[in-house]
């Protein structure tokens, strides 16, 4: 009965050691995405700006007293060329990068570090988590670069999308460049009206939840490198928003640390903004 006790009071401070260190992970979350409502603005102003280049695209009205006014309410007399849409594009992203990859880092660390000792916590281990580790060096290596030349990639193609229709629908400069600035208000806060999560958001919330789960996953490789026996199962919110994939992956319980789950994953996050995780354990017996 003593036994039982301890053991019951151990686990209990165990779960709300690993619930402390996700609830931090999760208060990276905001912050996250109020830098890249901010990167998301000022990249669309700076964008706006530079696309002042392609006037000359835009047939002007005849009367040269109402140049400027025609200029404001030209419409499109033909398609921007790929390679000056491009000189814009490359110009702006070279000028924002910082925006993204300096919160991005930051916060891709945090989780990180908050994700290792949650699994060090779960596992009763009292010892803390290394950011020198040379898997958490490797993880963290060019990541901000590499996810904001994604980032950048995906607003490159919305961009283009609505140049394309501008052109083919003949708008105005003006409505074109309020249409970019629209565009990038919806990458930073979204469409509430619509219940549609803006891009900032769902980028805080995938990030630095991949970055917990990627700390869970470097303690139980450094355990198993070290000669014990790991397995991992994956979990679900349980709600009905839970996806089949999802829910195929839980069903198969515990699995070998090196095994991929049904889905073809190692771990969470399955797609941006999944809410599973994953659960590590010592294989028993």
């Amino acid at each position: 009965m003593k036994n039982d006790l301890r053991d019951l009071t151990h686990a209990l401070l165990e779960a709300v050691s690993r619930g402390a260190q996700r609830a931090k992970a999760e208060r990276l979350i905001h912050p996250l995405e109020i830098a890249m409502r901010k990167a998301f603005r000022e990249q669309g102003s700076l964008t706006v700006r530079k696309f002042r280049q392609v006037k000359r695209f835009f047939a002007e009205g005849e009367d040269p007293w109402k140049q400027y006014g025609a200029r404001l309410d030209a419409k499109f007399s033909e398609a921007v060329p790929p390679s000056e849409w491009e000189a814009i594009w490359a110009a702006v992203m070279l000028e924002t990068v910082k925006l993204f990859t300096a919160p991005i880092d930051t916060a891709v660390a945090k989780a990180l570090e908050h994700g290792g000792m949650a699994m060090l916590a779960e596992l009763g281990m009292g010892v803390k988590f290394d950011l020198k580790n040379p898997r958490v060096v490797e993880y963290l290596k060019n990541y901000g670069a590499n996810l904001v030349k994604g980032i950048n990639e995906t607003t490159r193609d919305y961009l283009q999308t609505l140049i394309t229709q501008a052109t083919e629908e003949g708008w105005s400069y003006k409505r074109t460049a309020e249409a970019m600035i629209e565009r990038f208000e919806e990458f930073a806060v979204g469409k509430p009206q619509a219940h549609i999560d803006s891009r900032a958001h769902l980028i805080a919330v995938t990030e630095t939840g991949n970055a917990y789960e990627e700390g869970n996953m470097i303690v139980a490789r450094d355990l198993q490198d070290a000669g014990l026996t790991m397995e991992k199962s994956w979990s679900t919110v349980g709600d009905d928003k839970v996806s089949a994939g999802c829910r195929e992956n839980e069903a198969v319980g515990w699995i070998p640390l090196d095994d991929a789950f049904p889905s073809g994953h190692q771990q969470p996050l399955r797609f941006p903004g999944c809410r599973c995780e994953a659960r590590y354990q010592r294989k028993k017996g």
